[in-house]
């Protein structure tokens, strides 16, 4: 039996309408040396029953079951169970490139690294189209080499990706050796596991293919049901810093750290979908969570984006509702200007896109006008060549060479006189 190279650990909940895509996504990867390995988390629907059939046609998946306890744990539970050299956690309703796994091993390979990270995109689930994102790999913030760690980019190292785990590629050696675990919470159960890994590992790399797709406006994901679980990302972040910030090192990235979280905390109130939850999220950043994490002191200078300072700033002195309604008119300002400056865009490409048009039957012209003198040329060399020929031919002649000789004595006598 070969070696496996990568396990893939993929938490499965309720995904009956997505399992068949993505499993024929990680089954046809060009990489064949690996081994899937499905953890269902107490699914109600047929998710197990499409894992048992694609079993039946692919001996490298595997099938764990657990009682509902969510991803992380999930995750958790796949990854005792893995074998392969490398792991990488996929969700079970997103799409992959079919040269995924074989690009991100390569590099990895290649590199000797504790973690591989790869460009995404999103997939909006219900216009059925791909959408660009720069929010998983920011190229603008890698340092000028392949690999890195912490001691190469202190400012940036946890604000260079997100906390997902499915686009980055770990050594289980490292994951193991380090311990790592994802929390067993219903949200953020990633992002101790990410920050600690970003923070640990002595060699970090990266591929700019867009390799995965991240399936959005999906109702069934967890992401939709936030207001559920409200403080579960606070809380997440409150775990890694807890654990973080007993590292001598934590001084060299605690300012990447607290922008990171920052970050966190601001997207966590976005995607609440109750003002309930929305308010009390809320109260627990200005009363507690900002002075918590140090976030209070912090100056304009160490706050990396300028509206996430003046943000935290607006609320220690709005209620909820009031800047909850503020933020919706700025959003539809930057919306409304945003569609101005696309309309401008897109008549500014339409110009341009007729006169490359224009260029194009231009340089067609010239080009058919290039090849008829070229051919013009050609056949003029061709008269050429076959008059100098028979020029050449006249010369060689008796009748030539004896009119020359007769002509030679009256040129002397012309020459003489």
């Amino acid at each position: 039996m070969e070696a496996i190279k990568v396990s893939v650990v993929v938490p499965v909940y309720n995904v009956d309408e997505f399992l068949d895509n993505t499993l024929s996504d990680i089954t046809g990867q060009t990489l064949r040396e690996i081994e899937i390995i499905c953890v269902d988390d107490g699914s109600t629907d047929n998710s197990c029953k499409i894992i048992e059939e694609w079993m039946e046609k692919d001996s490298r998946i595997q099938l764990i079951r657990q009682k509902n306890q969510y991803a992380g744990v999930a995750r958790n539970n796949g990854l005792k169970q893995a074998h392969g050299k490398y792991v990488i956690f996929w969700d079970a309703d997103d799409l992959f490139e079919h040269n995924a796994l074989e690009v991100m091993y390569a590099q990895a390979e290649q590199e000797n690294s504790d973690i591989c990270i790869c460009e995404a995109r999103k997939y909006d689930n219900a216009k059925e189209k791909y959408i660009p994102s720069d929010a998983y790999l920011k190229e603008d913030l890698l340092p000028g080499k392949q690999t890195f760690n912490k001691f190469d980019v202190p400012d940036y190292i946890f604000n260079l990706t997100n906390n997902v785990p499915w686009n980055k590629l770990y050594l289980k050696e490292f994951i193991t050796k380090n311990k790592l675990q994802y929390q067993a919470i219903k949200q953020a159960n990633d992002t101790y596991f990410t920050i600690m890994a970003l923070f640990l590992a002595e060699r970090i790399t990266y591929v700019k293919d867009v390799l995965i797709a991240y399936r959005v406006n999906n109702d069934e994901s967890l992401s939709g049901k936030a207001s559920d679980t409200v403080f579960c990302a606070y809380d997440s972040w409150l775990y890694a810093k807890e654990h973080i910030e007993k590292y001598p090192d934590f001084n060299l990235v605690r300012f990447s750290f607290l922008n990171r979280a920052l970050s966190g905390f601001y997207h966590a109130l976005n995607i609440q979908t109750t003002f309930e939850s929305y308010e009390k999220l809320y109260r627990k950043l200005v009363e507690e969570g900002f002075h918590e994490f140090g976030l209070d002191e912090c100056t304009e200078e160490n706050i990396y984006a300028v509206w996430m300072y003046k943000d935290m700033q607006k609320m220690y002195e709005t209620e909820p509702a009031d800047f909850l309604v503020q933020k919706s008119i700025t959003r539809r300002v930057n919306n409304e200007n945003n569609n101005v400056r696309r309309k401008i865009l897109r008549e500014k490409n339409a110009v341009l896109r007729e006169n490359v048009q224009a260029l194009k039957e231009d340089k067609k012209t010239l080009q058919s006008d290039k090849k008829k003198l070229q051919e013009e040329k050609k056949k003029l060399e061709g008269e050429k060549k076959k008059l100098q020929k028979e020029i050449d031919n006249i010369k060689q002649s008796k009748a030539y060479r004896l009119g020359n000789k007769l002509l030679w004595l009256p040129r002397k006598v012309v020459k003489r006189g």
